[in-house]
């Protein structure tokens, strides 16, 4: 302490670093400048303004690599990002480290590194991570980005969001994308007439919709559809089956089967007739109903 007030630092530093007291040894170093001094004892150290306080100092030498570990240390993830960014040109390190972490400040500044290098994709999922899901929305918009912005909700997106995606798609003729998106809405009504515009390669997706609604008015609009009524083109019959089974009419699909497989027989398809009844009688016997 007399050396201390002497201001003879490193000398006060060199008796605290015998005495074992590796913070007080460490603050007079990092004072004095003396890092060479410092460095062997930042890894006993558990302070983290004094790791921030020699991160800071490599720094502002251009000792980034070491200034990283510092900082680690430090617990300052965000000038860890910086740095990564701005000194080491090693911008993956950030982006994984952002992932990983998802820190808004962070995101932040990746999304406007990705901006500047025009890394669409990138800005808009950074600001999402950095909770600026306005602008990143927009960001997708005017750069027909949309999927990765719908990607980056990870299925949390708020009903306002799914219904915004739906129109984007909408307006521009991606129909299925429109009808996922009105469905996650549960704007059934909507994503069944756009799967059903689209035709046949969408059934499935339109049954599942079916299913979720539990709607008397879109099961009828289905069936129509499936009938052939629409446009006299009678579908597979296996896609009525799927309907009934969707919607947990397990009586119904097990009669439509019995009809099916009698189809196949009479084409000498045996393998799938019988393949279809198992699996019917598997589904009755988990929902301990009857054989027909």
């Amino acid at each position: 302490q007399v050396l201390t007030r002497m201001r003879q630092h490193v000398e006060a530093a060199q008796l605290y670093e015998v005495a074992g007291a590796y913070d007080q040894a460490a603050t007079l170093y990092i004072q004095d400048l003396n890092f060479e001094g410092a460095a062997p004892l930042m890894s006993k150290i558990t302070t983290p303004k004094l790791h921030l306080q020699f991160a800071k100092a490599k720094e502002s030498r251009g000792c980034y690599r070491e200034a990283i570990v510092a900082y680690e240390r430090a617990r300052d993830l965000e000038s860890i990002v910086r740095l990564n960014l701005e000194q080491l040109n090693e911008p993956q390190k950030a982006f994984q480290l952002v992932r990983e972490i998802k820190l808004p400040a962070g995101a932040e500044r990746v999304a406007e590194y990705c901006r500047k290098q025009g890394n669409i994709p990138g800005a808009v999922e950074f600001l999402l991570l950095a909770k600026n899901e306005e602008e990143a929305f927009h960001l997708a918009e005017r750069h027909d980005e949309m999927e990765t912005f719908e990607n980056g909700l990870e299925g949390k997106g708020t009903r306002e969001q799914h219904m915004a995606i739906a129109k984007y798609y909408e307006q521009r003729a991606m129909l299925p994308n429109a009808a996922k998106q009105y469905a996650l809405c549960e704007e059934y009504g909507m994503a069944l007439k756009l799967y059903l515009r689209v035709g046949e390669k969408e059934i499935d997706n339109a049954i599942e919709v079916v299913g979720k609604a539990r709607s008397d008015t879109l099961t009828h609009t289905l069936i129509d559809y499936l009938m052939g009524e629409s446009d006299n083109v009678p579908k597979d019959p296996n896609y009525v089956y799927r309907l009934h089974k969707a919607l947990g009419n397990f009586m119904q699909a097990a009669n439509t089967a019995l009809i099916i497989a009698k189809q196949e027989q009479e084409m000498g398809n045996y393998k799938a007739a019988h393949v279809l009844l198992f699996r019917t009688y598997q589904d009755l016997r988990a929902q301990k109903l009857a054989l027909p």
